[in-house]
């Protein structure tokens, strides 16, 4: 009996020395140490925590990854223009019907849904209250609920249809409104028409005002600079400062044209203006023997035609987008502009048709294809129609004698 206690004490104490040693990190490397009692087996080392390990270094985000390329203009009679700068878009004056008193929500309705094929609608801007021009803004403000920039009178308008007066900025001029990262519209006071032999004291008509449109594109070296006016005043006129409320107490006197649009091209810092949208299509070379060879204006557009009525065949044709534009801009009736833009070096980029549209970028000005939109209207595709064209009914009265 003694003999057994013993042999179980002893093999008790093995084990126990065993296990002491195998805790403590001695013994064999020989996984067969212990062959009687199956212990000794290399026990693995504890692991080791993974160090993580420094991500490499990212290349900062380019701040110009979403600039646009382009401005892509189109022109829908009179002084009507849409803009497509990236993916923002939108609409000067808008005047799509130029008759009655009140707006024409069809009329609306289907203009923004035909520009809309090809850009978006994210505001507006009015160069003047003249019916011609802004006779359908309470509508489009209505329908879109996008913000106005516009004249006192045109805000009131806005406001007496039924819209929130907050939709409507009222413009004083010099006005600075950054539409988007890259988009810049400024304010330019300008002047409206006057007739042959004319010349303003700072007080005649309406307000109006020119807009600088910049874009900031991809190349951090381009921006894209667009000038659209609607006045065919010039010479003196434009150095003359404009006076609002003469002899009031409430005068105030803001700077001449000429010097509203150098502040606006000083604060955008760019060299130039690579086109100029310049309108009524009489009298614009007063402006253009200025203003071109004094910003650098590489191309220039007439508008603000077809506003007014010519015979074809004997018949009254008006303003009507679905006939066509109903008479021709003809450079050889405004032979003292297109004398003075070769000399200067400008290239005319001339309407044909309503929905005309072209593409500014860092190549230049050219004509783009706007089939689709055209054929909302009926329109072709390229050129006038379908309406049979009449002639210009200010033909010899588009450049003065003094001009």
């Amino acid at each position: 009996m003694k003999l057994k206690m013993f042999a179980y004490t002893s093999l008790a104490a093995a084990a126990a020395l065993t296990m002491t040693l195998t805790a403590c990190g001695g013994g064999s490397d020989n996984n067969n140490s212990f062959p009687l009692i199956g212990i000794g087996a290399n026990t693995p080392p504890p692991a080791v925590p993974n160090t993580p390990a420094e991500p490499p270094a990212q290349e900062p985000a380019d701040p110009l990854a979403k600039a646009p390329s382009d401005i892509r203009t189109t022109w829908f009679g009179i002084s009507n223009w849409h803009y497509q700068v990236g993916d923002l878009g939108f609409i000067l004056d808008g005047e799509v019907v130029n008759s009655g008193r009140t707006p024409n929500p069809a009329a609306v309705k289907k203009a923004l849904t035909a520009l809309t094929k090809r850009g978006t609608v994210d505001f507006f801007l009015v160069g003047h209250e003249h019916g011609d021009h802004a006779l359908q803004i309470p509508e489009y403000a209505k329908q879109t609920g996008k913000p106005i920039y516009a004249p006192a009178a045109v805000c009131a308008a806005v406001a007496a249809y039924g819209n929130p007066e907050s939709q409507c900025t009222t413009l004083k001029g010099g006005e600075t409104f950054k539409m988007n990262e890259f988009v810049t519209v400024r304010v330019v006071r300008w002047l409206h028409s006057l007739d042959c032999g004319q010349a303003g004291n700072g007080t005649a008509g309406v307000e109006t005002f020119g807009f600088l449109v910049t874009a900031q594109t991809k190349n951090k070296d381009k921006v894209l600079t667009l000038y659209v006016s609607d006045s065919g005043a010039g010479g003196v006129d434009l150095f003359i400062p404009r006076v609002v409320g003469k002899g009031t107490p409430s005068e105030t006197v803001y700077g001449a044209p000429f010097s509203n649009l150098a502040d606006a091209v000083r604060a955008a810092k760019v060299p130039n203006i690579d086109v100029w949208q310049g309108g009524p299509e009489s009298r614009v070379v007063n402006q253009a023997r200025v203003l071109m060879p004094a910003f650098g204006i590489k191309y220039f557009q007439p508008h603000h035609l077809g506003t007014r009525a010519t015979l074809v065949d004997g018949v009254s044709v008006g303003y009507k987008l679905e006939y066509g534009l109903h008479f021709p801009y003809l450079e050889s009736e405004v032979p003292l502009l297109t004398a003075f833009m070769k000399s200067n070096g400008t290239t005319p980029m001339n309407p044909s048709n309503y929905f005309d549209a072209w593409v500014l970028d860092a190549a230049g000005f050219r004509p783009v294809d706007n089939a689709d939109v055209k054929a909302d209207y009926g329109l072709p595709a390229t050129g006038p129609g379908p309406g049979k064209q009449g002639p210009n009914p200010r033909s010899g009265q588009l450049e003065c004698v003094n001009d």
